[in-house]
């Protein structure tokens, strides 16, 4: 079934998408490129009917304006770029296939199926929707799931509002600050917290894959 989100919701999410669009295409135009296009709205029913899940309406309208960024692409601090309805799908699969294989404790704790992952971070690890709740949490495949850190939010559009409004001030959003080099947002904060995880000496955090 093809589902269209709310007309509030959708209102809500392209005003915050036009603020990141504008900073993007003024501030970090090789950031601004690898946003993708709209989804198709089939993809995102395909991609519920595989996980059995109904995705929000904030996260259906946010893929109608853009569907996921391109490898190394935009999204929230510190190095994780938004995912497309296939790669959410091919995600879910994926982790609930593991945990299915896996000892019965790991549900839960390590995945969980009623969680949507949106944003990818290159190092095994994601950010996600809870669907019980409508939060966000980040999932890391050397320590499970975290509903309790820096990645919480009490929705999708919640995450998109702070980075937005992180991208215009030049303020630390929960301790990341966007800098631009090369034409390219990368986020600037306090490396030894996840040390490890794709994060320079020099404060900034970069994918492992782009050093």
């Amino acid at each position: 079934v093809v589902r269209m989100p709310d007309p509030r919701t959708a209102a809500k999410v392209n005003a915050v998408w036009r603020r990141i669009e504008r900073w993007l295409a003024r501030e970090a135009p090789v950031t601004y490129e690898r946003l993708r296009p709209p989804a198709r709205p089939r993809a995102i029913a395909a991609a519920e009917a595989a996980t059995g899940l109904r995705f929000p309406d904030d996260l259906r309208a946010s893929l109608l304006r853009h569907d996921g960024a391109d490898f190394l692409g935009f999204g929230p601090p510190p190095f994780f770029h938004l995912i497309s309805a296939r790669q959410i799908r091919a995600e879910w699969k994926m982790l609930c296939g593991i945990l299915l294989d896996g000892p019965a404790e790991g549900i839960g704790y390590w995945w969980d199926g009623h969680l949507i992952p949106f944003a990818d971070s290159h190092d095994g690890g994601n950010l996600f929707i809870d669907t019980r709740t409508g939060e966000t949490g980040e999932y890391f495949n050397e320590t499970g799931l975290d509903f309790e850190g820096d990645q919480v939010w009490p929705s999708y559009l919640a995450v998109l509002r702070a980075t937005a409004r992180s991208l215009e001030t030049g303020k630390p959003l929960r301790g990341w600050r966007p800098e631009v080099r090369k034409a390219e947002l990368e986020w600037e904060g306090p490396w030894p917290r996840i040390e490890g995880r794709g994060v320079q000496r020099d404060g900034v955090a970069r994918p492992a894959s782009s050093r």
